[in-house]
């Protein structure tokens, strides 16, 4: 991976994954406080998951202490529960920030906000023998910066259904506090450490280190860790055990809609979301397919017409409304894949 790319748009070729990686940083001048017309806000909306949904996908979500701060992430699951790779979809208010990746384990945000880690998910697959093809290993160790036996000594068993073996390679993000900053595009670039190992992370409570999880010991999406290594965000410093007395932050996430192909979603309406946009109060409201904002600033007009997100309906938003999860009609869906898919609006009040 190039850290040195001057680029605000960071896009990772890797062919052989289930997905592609990509990171995003917002140079967007507008914020809440914005004199953009109020009028017509800017919309984007930025699918979380641009890879497979597999046979179900639980969608999920945590909110910064102060709610303007917001990590989405999409974990779909295989035939059989079969491992497969999650997305996520970071924004922060605060620092006019935002990132998205398809293809890892796992993802968490660090206990001030400040940075992410996450685990880059590799998977390998035999063709119709019963082992992997030297040359996939070779390929692999390449594109992760391993040795070979590093990576097959690593790697774990990701299908109970045919020959395939996976990975988990630690990453970090570190979140700009400006990201007009000279370097700030490069400074945010993820980082990932030549290890194997990361099919969970956590942070210590401190955030003075990423606990990374052993590998699954069954081939099951759901599957946790038993025991914890140490590596420091910083240095890249591996130690086999976490530090004497380290505790580790367990996201308390805000569990959403299962996405199942067999299952159809209710997109006809949701509760209203209040979010505060500078000096401006709104409702973020779903009706009928059609999420919209009606000002509830006191003194504003309140038979105005409302403003329009976009199509689907609300799950959950950052304090200002700037980020609004939601589920949305997937954009070119397949015959017999879900046909729903979560994205992330923002809004630039």
């Amino acid at each position: 991976m190039n850290k040195n790319r001057p680029a605000a748009r960071m896009l990772f070729a890797l062919a052989p994954l289930v997905t592609s990686a990509c990171i995003e940083m917002s140079k967007d001048s507008s914020s809440a406080d914005s004199t953009v017309s109020h009028t017509s806000p800017v919309v984007s909306a930025t699918p979380v998951n641009q890879g497979t949904y597999g046979m179900a996908s639980h969608v999920r979500w945590l909110l910064s202490p102060d709610s303007s701060g917001i990590l989405v992430v999409v974990d779909p699951a295989g035939v059989e529960n079969e491992p497969v790779p999650d997305a996520f979809f970071f924004g922060s208010e605060t620092r006019n920030f935002q990132a998205r990746m398809d293809s890892v384990w796992d993802v968490t945000p660090a206990p001030d906000w400040q940075s992410i880690a996450f685990s880059r998910a590799y998977v390998v697959r035999g063709a119709e023998s019963d082992t992997i093809p030297p040359q996939e290993w070779i390929v692999l160790a390449r594109r992760t910066g391993m040795d070979t036996a590093t990576v097959i000594q690593g790697s774990f068993a990701s299908s109970g259904m045919s020959m395939a073996r996976a990975i988990a390679q630690p990453g970090v993000i570190h979140i700009p506090a400006d990201v007009r900053a000279p370097g700030a595009a490069d400074a945010a670039a993820p980082h990932t450490f030549p290890i194997a190992r990361g099919w969970r992370v956590r942070w210590t409570v401190d955030g003075s280190a990423i606990a990374l999880g052993n590998n699954p010991a069954k081939a099951e999406d759901s599957e946790g860790s038993e025991s914890w290594a140490a590596l420091d965000p910083n240095t890249g410093a591996f130690h086999g055990t976490l530090p004497a007395g380290a505790q580790l932050v367990v996201p308390r996430w805000l569990n959403g809609p299962i996405l199942d192909v067999s299952v159809p979603v209710d997109m006809s309406g949701a509760r209203p979301i209040q979010v505060t946009a500078g000096k401006r109060t709104y409702s973020v409201e779903s009706q009928r397919g059609v999420i919209t904002a009606r000002e509830t600033t006191p003194g504003a007009n309140v038979a105005a017409t409302p403003f329009t997100i976009g199509s689907g309906k609300a799950l959950a938003a950052t304090r200002g409304g700037r980020y609004i999860v939601a589920l949305a009609p997937r954009r070119n869906a397949v015959a017999n894949e879900i046909p729903i898919e979560a994205v992330v609006y923002t809004v630039a009040w």
